[in-house]
């Protein structure tokens, strides 16, 4: 029923203003077909996935407003892995209205924005929820998901602009679906399964943003719900089993970026300061403030290797300061799986991320060789290989394989770290 009835609103939003277009419509369709295969070592050959995506987009002008529309759509199904379909919730991807003029851009619907000049662990994409439990870690059609949202540009010169995003209700982090067990505190960890979050509503986002020959800058202000959970943990202790339940709670982020070049290379560093709800870090289930900061340096290597090199440090304020009460052994073990979890083991955090890609035959194929040295596991190996069957469709494979043991903790949230991909993508 609820399928039925978002089919229906693209459909009537298409009718109702096809008399009014400026031109006909364009249309743009990505669909694939894929296999996703688990090598870990620890658990064996393994089927996770094999998947059948739809994506179609189209877009125009409606000429009796003089305004410009998008409408896309995201619809996939899966015979292996779980779940068998796309959640109703997530069909609609970008569907919005724009208008503009020589000063203002005004957009109206469910949008993607992007902040920041880091393509990968950018600390200042905080709108918008994400696919936590992924396979690849470039998936690239599993990425954030558009909100519905009111933006306001303002450009008092060509090179400046200020922008004003105003989201009313937002969606939470789509994390596993089932409920987790926690063996050693004999806790459950219970998930929330509502499309939109609706206790902590309204979110704004300001940033400013200069665009120059030589030199961006961008600075952020957010004032927004957290998309990733906290835990409300009411009971500590290892031989009382409680259900622990997930919150999202305000957070803050003052940001800068910018980008220039660097010889024949482009550098750009983005900076993140975000204040939770919990900066003391005395509530054990609860995300620590911290600073984060990300350098890329993108540069041409001989042999015609395009290379991307991201160096990621993070700081967590009042790291392990949480509250044990009176019983420590449990405490530790909830602090090491909600810290784990949520990417903080430690209070300072550095990592790199590389990526590099060649192109062969007339730019049919494409390698592709991403690197990452994390704390844990120790190294992260991703090679791609992509063949241009024709203009229109291509083949990709790739292998996901991390080096040392992952995390031995329950609320991991993939735990088939090492598998491999074949696709077969088409594109109109």
């Amino acid at each position: 029923m609820r399928i039925r009835s978002l089919l229906l609103f693209f459909c009537g939003f298409t009718f109702i203003f096809y008399g009014h277009l400026k031109a006909e419509p364009e249309f743009q369709f990505v669909s694939f077909a894929d296999y996703y295969g688990g090598i870990e070592q620890s658990e064996g050959y393994e089927n996770l996935r094999a998947r059948l995506f739809f994506s179609p987009r189209c877009f125009g002008t409606i000429d009796k407003f003089d305004t410009d529309y998008v409408v896309s759509a995201t619809l996939w199904g899966q015979p292996i892995g779980s779940p068998g379909f796309i959640d109703a919730y997530d069909i609609p991807n970008e569907v919005y209205l724009s208008k503009s003029s020589a000063r203002f851009d005004l957009s109206v619907g469910q949008k993607l924005i992007t902040y920041g000049f880091a393509d990968v662990y950018g600390p200042l994409n905080a709108p918008h929820s994400s696919y936590s439990d992924i396979l690849s870690l470039d998936d690239q059609f599993e990425g954030r998901r558009p909100d519905p949202l009111i933006q306001l540009r303002f450009y008092p010169t060509t090179d400046d602009c200020i922008e004003l995003t105003y989201i009313p209700i937002t969606r939470p982090d789509k994390e596993r679906d089932d409920n987790v067990y926690l063996h050693k505190t004999m806790d459950t960890v219970i998930w929330n399964d509502d499309p939109y979050l609706v206790n902590n509503l309204h979110s704004i986002f300001i940033n400013y943003s200069r665009y120059a020959q030589k030199f961006d800058l961008q600075l952020l202000y957010g004032w927004y719900t957290e998309h990733t959970p906290d835990f409300k943990i009411d009971t500590i202790d290892d031989s009382i089993a409680t259900d622990i339940d997930v919150v999202y709670n305000r957070k803050q982020t003052f940001g800068a970026a910018y980008a220039t070049r660097l010889g024949s290379a482009t550098l750009s560093q983005d900076f993140a300061f975000n204040l939770t709800s919990d900066f003391s870090g005395t509530d054990i289930g609860a995300q620590d403030s911290d600073i984060t900061v990300n350098t890329q340096i993108l540069v041409n290597l001989p042999w015609n290797i395009l290379s991307q090199h991201s160096i990621v440090y993070a700081y967590f304020f009042n790291h392990d300061k949480y509250d044990t009460g009176s019983d420590k052994v449990a405490a530790n073990a909830l602090a090491e799986e909600i810290h784990d979890f949520h990417i903080q083991p430690y209070q300072h955090i550095l990592f790199y991320v590389g990526h590099f890609e060649r192109s062969f035959l007339r730019e049919k194929l494409k390698a592709q060789l991403n690197v990452g040295f994390f704390f844990s596991p120790n190294i992260y190996v991703a090679p791609r290989l992509s063949y241009s069957i024709t203009d229109r469709s291509r083949w990709e494979a790739g292998i996901d394989y991390t080096f040392g043991d992952p995390p031995n903790i329950d609320l991991r949230r993939n735990p088939s770290n090492d598998n491999f991909f074949t696709r077969f993508v088409m594109q109109y």
